[in-house]
Order: C-alpha cells, then structure tokens, then sequence
C-alpha cells in the first residue's frame, strides 16, 4: 500500500528552519532509510492540519535506526566522580578487587552479562547493557564500602542510551578527567575491562565499544594538544613535592606498587635523582621484584607503623580501606612532606595537627594544576569532533554487526556450494570447505560486497538476492559453472 503523505512541521533546535516533509505512517521509516537527511534533534512534530501529533517530546540525538537505538539505549552507566563528590565520599564507594568479583557475580545472577567497573581516585563507575542505570547503582551502593543508595542520588549521576555512550567517550579520551587530558585514565579503563573478561562478562558489543573509546583516545592524545605538557596526577605530586625540598637530598617512602603507585616511583627516580627511594606493599614479592630491577630497598608492610617517623616524605597510593599512617606514627617535632593519593585516604588528616607536617591530597594536588592546564583548553573542540567521528564509526560498525548472523549464513552456504561443485567436477582431494584459494577469494570477494551494501542500503532481501548473483557470476567468469 502506498505511503499517504501529509504535511508535518519538524520544529528543530534553535537555529534550524522549521521544514515541512514527512508523512505520519514513515516518519520513524524515513529516519531509518535516510539517516543523513534528518540530522537534527527533532522537539516536536506538528500536523498542519490537527495541531500536536501526541508524541510528545521526541529526541533523536543522532540518526539511526530503531534496532540500533533498541541495542544503544541499554547501555548504562552509574557512578560517582570528583565533580559532585569530595575525596571522603568517593572513599566510600571504591571498589577493591572483591568488591569488583562480587558485583560480576551478582550481575551474571540477575542475567547480565556484559558489565565492567572502573574505580579510581577520581571516580567509581559501573558500565553495562541492563534494562536501567539503577540496576547498575544498586550493586554499586551493595558492594561499596560504605555508600549509600541516597548519596550515590544526591552526589552520583546515571546515563543510559546515547548519554551513556557520550560519556564513556568522554572519560576514555580524558575530557571527563578531573586534569582534563589526564590519559590514564584510558589504561585504567583497559585493565578493568580485562578485569570483567577474565569473569567471562564482557559480551563483543561492550568489548567493541571500548575499542572504538581507546581508537578516538589516542587519537585526540596525538592529534591535539590536549595531553600537552605532563599534568597526570602522579607527575603533579612529584612537581608539588620537588618545590618543597628544593633539590634536596631526602628520603621518601613509597606505599603501593600498582600501576599508579609505579608511575609515582619512575617519575620520582626520574626527576628526584637525589632522593632516596623506599618502597613499601601489601604484597612482599611484588615489591621485592620492582625494588631488585630499580635496586630499591624494601619496607614490609608489618614494619611501616613503626619506620614511617624516619622518611622525609611520604607519598600514600593504596586501596587500603583505612588510614595506614596515623599522627601517633610521626615524629611531633620532625619537617614531613606528605601525599596522599589514595581513595578512601591512607594518611589519616589528623597528622595536620602536628606543626611541621604538610599534606595534600588528591583534590589539593588537582587544584594546583588548574592553571598549568587552561590552555589544553583551546583544543576541546578538536577532541570533541574526535569524539563525534569515532561515535559514528561506531554507528556503523553496529549497523553491520547485527547482520552477522546473516553474513555467516552466507558465507557458510557458498563455502558448502562451492565445495559440492569442486567435488562434483572430480576434485575429491577438495575435503575442507574453502580450501580453494580461487573459491575462498570469491567468497570473501561476494561477503565483503554484502556487507558493505547492507551498511550503505539496508535493503536486507535485495542485498542478499544480489549477493547471490554476485557470487554465480564469479563462479560462471571463473568456468566453475
């Protein structure tokens, strides 16, 4: 039946020309079929003739079709960050290891089956495919230290669908960092989606999605100026504390060995070469390992409370749940440098009643910074239409990947086609499906044709019936038919 098409009056943000076009019965069609002709963020739909059509609101943040939106809008995340939540906030939510296993656990129970968490001194977030971000909260207030489900409203924020994509772009390319450009981000992001998959969470759309944020990462890092100078947190404390010994010979003490707590150890033999460096971690062989390749001396942990009060400095980056160092553990009258940049803190803020020791924290060391980076600043635009171009790229692959299942029927098909001919025609060696490069090359000459045609047309019926025709052409031209 023919579409009937009545005038409608697509009322767009401001700035764009209200158009008259499109007909009730094809609107959502058209979107689909024409997706780089109506992009816009549609407000309202007007009939000319009736007035309101009755949708209401109705957002269309990028073009696409229904059966990716459907895919797009369960994505979620939910999480708390640095821009609404102090530092003893976010220390009530960050996730240690077990917390992470307990939450796959318990997402796997209730049927998920994609989801990751990053935890970080900056933010904790929850990402997954789920029917809403609350369910998402919900195991991150249930497996958080202490966080509260009325915190995480008032402090915390929730994105689903394009919001979420939007925004997991964002913090992977360093935009959303409390340093803006602050790549590190991008590493930890990795860690924790190998964490998931290590628990066999991670589904091939989320681990697709997390290639395409680390491709526009280190793009937006090589292309812009926005990781220009070395600003990272790590690198800021070492700046903070290099302006207080004033090249000064000094012992400092080390507590962590992760990736972060690395990062601080090379920048400080880097650009602290007179400093004496100590390391100090919950797990003995980790640091003994780093401190014979660096020929660094080694702290039990079990002695820390005790040796702390003979370091001149003292830099904490740990997920220990509760202060390691204590004013009780310093000497009351000794000069002491102290940084803390762990969530929830490690050096306990009591150790600032004692006259001669300095502390600064996460938030401090992020605060100093904000100078040294406004002139990143400038090429925030540039990332963002990094951003954009990779969000549509991704689009695109998405578009192609829900015909998998499809081209794999096809492609399974003429494998077992061309096999019966080979055979047909005498060629019994022929016993593994393709093993002809002739016919393996037309297969992937007739699938590549398919999926590109699939992505550029969306006419699944013709696209195959041509597919087909392709492929039998191929095969009469080569004298197979």
């Amino acid at each position: 039946m023919a579409d009937s098409y009545v005038p409608y009056t697509i009322m767009g943000e401001k700035g764009f020309t209200p158009k008259n076009f499109v007909c009730k019965a094809t609107f959502f069609r058209l979107c689909t079929v024409y997706p780089d002709k109506y992009h816009m963020q549609i407000l309202h739909c007007y009939d000319n003739e009736s007035g309101l059509l009755g949708l209401g609101e109705l957002f269309l943040h990028r073009p696409m079709n229904l059966h990716i939106n459907h895919r797009i809008d369960r994505f979620c995340i939910a999480g708390i960050s640095y821009k609404k939540a102090d530092f003893t906030v976010r220390g009530r939510f960050s996730l240690d290891e077990a917390a992470k296993a307990g939450i796959l656990s318990a997402a796997e129970a209730l049927g998920l089956k994609s989801v990751f968490m990053v935890s970080t001194c900056n933010r904790t977030e929850i990402y997954g495919y789920a029917s809403s971000p609350q369910v998402l909260g919900d195991l991150l207030v249930k497996f958080s230290p202490a966080g509260t489900i009325d915190e995480l409203n008032k402090f915390g924020y929730f994105y689903q669908g394009f919001d979420a994509l939007k925004h997991a772009f964002r913090v992977g390319s360093g935009l959303d960092s409390q340093i803006i450009g602050d790549f590190e981000i991008a590493g930890q992001m990795k860690q924790a989606l190998g964490f998931s998959q290590k628990h066999n969470m991670v589904g091939p759309i989320l681990d697709r999605t997390l290639n395409f944020i680390s491709q526009a990462s280190k793009k937006i890092k090589n292309q812009t100026a926005l990781s220009s100078g070395t600003v990272s947190v790590s690198f800021a404390a070492i700046e903070w504390l290099q302006e207080k010994l004033g090249g000064q010979s000094a012992r400092v003490l080390v507590v962590g060995t992760g990736k972060f707590g690395t990062n601080v150890i090379k920048n400080l033999l880097h650009y602290l070469p007179s400093v004496n460096v100590t390391i100090c971690n919950r797990t003995p062989d980790k640091a003994i390992k780093m401190g014979n390749n660096l020929s660094l001396e080694v702290l039990p942990m079990e002695l820390l409370h005790d040796r702390v009060r003979d370091f001149d400095a003292v830099i904490t980056c740990t997920h220990a749940p509760e202060p390691l160092v204590y004013s009780h553990n310093l000497d009351p009258i000794k000069k002491y440098y102290l940084v803390d940049l762990s969530v929830p803190a490690n050096i306990d803020p009591g150790v600032t009643s004692l006259p001669n020791a300095e502390l600064v924290n996460v938030d401090d060391i992020s605060a100093i910074l904000d100078k040294t980076i406004s002139r990143r600043m400038a090429d925030v635009p540039k990332a963002e239409a990094i951003i954009e171009e990779h969000i549509d790229a991704f689009y695109d692959w998405l578009n192609t990947y829900r015909h998998a299942p499809l081209i794999s029927e096809m492609r399974q098909k003429l494998i077992q086609y061309s096999t019966s001919r080979m055979m047909a025609q005498g060629n019994e060696l022929v016993t593994l499906p393709g093993a002809n490069s002739g016919g393996d090359e037309r297969i992937r000459h007739t699938v590549n044709n398919l999926m590109v045609s699939l992505k550029t047309r969306r006419e699944k019926g013709c696209e195959m019936i041509a597919a087909y025709h392709d492929f039998f052409s191929l095969h009469h031209n080569a004298g197979l038919l």
